[in-house]
């Protein structure tokens, strides 16, 4: 019986660890939620190690603008200007909150849905990574890449006259994008709500137009049905 017993325990701990072992794991420093008016930068990302393969967002610097890291390629975008915007590369930039995991192999699901709001994109990436075995109260990335009718996406812009950028009023800038490519570079998580997701969403997204030359946090989609790809990390 006791020999039962220390049993059941070895198979709890070997569960758990390949639950926490089924994707490459997710990292996150600062939060949303602790920002408060000073924006303090937690994290410079030329610390972060591997690089090779890394996927991150956060907001650049004191929220001077946005951050996306695809396939070890840090993007940093901003909008000082009105309706123009900016997209530079850089390690060597700071956040004050940024979410991130190394992944070196991707899985591929073929998506046949439209979407005409972010929860859809939510609702979709949860079906699809449950029916295949994926752990939703583990948090992962995911990318969607595809033609987008139309979609929104802001850059934020500074909130405090002492950095540069800064404009009263202005605390972002959205711009539409009609008939576009690109992919959607995403964290999905059930546990980090106000952390990396905003309170009322198990998802963070950026988007990043396939020539480069804009990239920022996907406010609203609304596209037909289409053929879109979503890559989830491989499970190991």
């Amino acid at each position: 019986m006791k020999n039962l017993h220390l049993l059941s325990i070895l198979f709890n701990v070997l569960a758990v660890g390949t639950l926490h072992a089924q994707t490459p794991k997710v990292h996150n420093t600062g939060s949303m939620k602790d920002m408060g008016n000073t924006y303090d930068l937690h994290i410079l990302l030329d610390t972060i190690s591997p690089k090779s393969h890394l996927y991150g967002m956060g907001p650049y610097d004191r929220m001077k603008g946005e951050i996306t890291v695809v396939d070890g390629k840090p993007y940093f975008a901003t909008a000082f200007e009105d309706g123009k915007y900016q997209v530079g590369t850089d390690w060597n930039i700071r956040s004050p909150f940024f979410v991130y995991a190394d992944v070196k192999e991707w899985k591929v699901f073929k998506i046949t849905s439209s979407f005409d709001c972010l929860a859809g994109i939510q609702d979709v990436v949860a079906s699809i990574a449950k029916d295949n075995g994926y752990d939703l109260k583990q948090p992962f990335p995911f990318v969607i890449k595809g033609p987008f009718d139309e979609l929104t996406a802001h850059i934020v812009t500074p909130r405090n006259q002492e950095v540069e950028g800064y404009r009263e009023g202005v605390k972002s800038q959205k711009f539409i994008f009609e008939e576009t490519e690109g992919e959607l570079v995403g964290f999905y998580s059930e546990n980090h709500q106000g952390v990396f997701t905003h309170a009322d969403s198990f998802v963070h997204i950026h988007f990043l137009k396939k020539d480069k030359s804009f990239m920022g946090h996907l406010d609203e989609i609304n596209t037909k049905s289409s053929s879109y790809k979503l890559y989830l990390p491989k499970r190991n």
